[in-house]
């Protein structure tokens, strides 16, 4: 249904649709400090500098629709550490209204969490979530994230402070939730969420 293809320059243009059709508030809460509104494409070529090499820190992927190959979405693996074996997920987009409510999250994080532990041999995935976005929390939660401190009064965005929760999942977690029922996992988790926030 999703294929997950590397972030190149032919996709700022329509990253920068989604996300200047949005405003400054959306922009933190999608891409924390890494951007300012509007987007550009000079934030851009230094968001993607040395990504997608062997090797690298980041991994950035354009997520497409995979039979007619439609960009639908976006999302990161940053901070990729192969000492510790550990990486950051983040950047998490659904692009178009029309795209919304069709189960894609779990099947992106599916994607991108097979990347992080099969590709890299990760031990570790870590991400941060605003605490004004609890449905992004709830699914990243149903998923197997686990909840493991927050931040209070994170960032100051429009005279409001947001605190942030920071969360993560361990390989092992990831391959006992494959391997807990015989439904694909994100079928599973999106049958799940679609009772949850009816």
């Amino acid at each position: 249904m999703i294929q997950l293809i590397p972030f190149t320059k032919e996709q700022f243009p329509i990253l920068k649709k989604w996300l200047n059709q949005t405003s400054p508030v959306f922009l933190m809460k999608w891409g924390g400090v890494t951007f300012e509104y509007p987007l550009t494409d000079k934030q851009l070529e230094k968001y993607i500098l040395g990504a997608n090499r062997k090797d690298s820190e980041s991994y950035i992927f354009t997520v497409i629709e995979s039979n007619s190959k439609r960009p639908i979405g976006h999302v990161a693996l940053r901070k990729v550490d192969y000492n510790h074996r550990s990486a950051r997920l983040g950047k998490l987009l659904i692009g178009e209204e029309r795209d919304r409510g069709k189960r894609l999250t779990p099947l992106i994080i599916n994607q991108v969490l097979q990347y992080a532990f099969e590709t890299l041999h990760l031990h570790r995935v870590t991400l941060g979530v605003f605490d004004n976005n609890t449905h992004a929390k709830q699914i990243y939660e149903t998923y197997g994230f686990k909840e493991e401190g927050y931040f209070r009064d994170f960032r100051r965005v429009d005279a409001h402070y947001w605190g942030m929760y920071e969360m993560s999942i361990l390989e092992h977690e990831w391959r006992n939730i494959q391997n807990t029922t015989d439904e694909p996992n994100h079928e599973r988790i999106s049958n799940k969420l679609q009772k949850d926030f009816r």
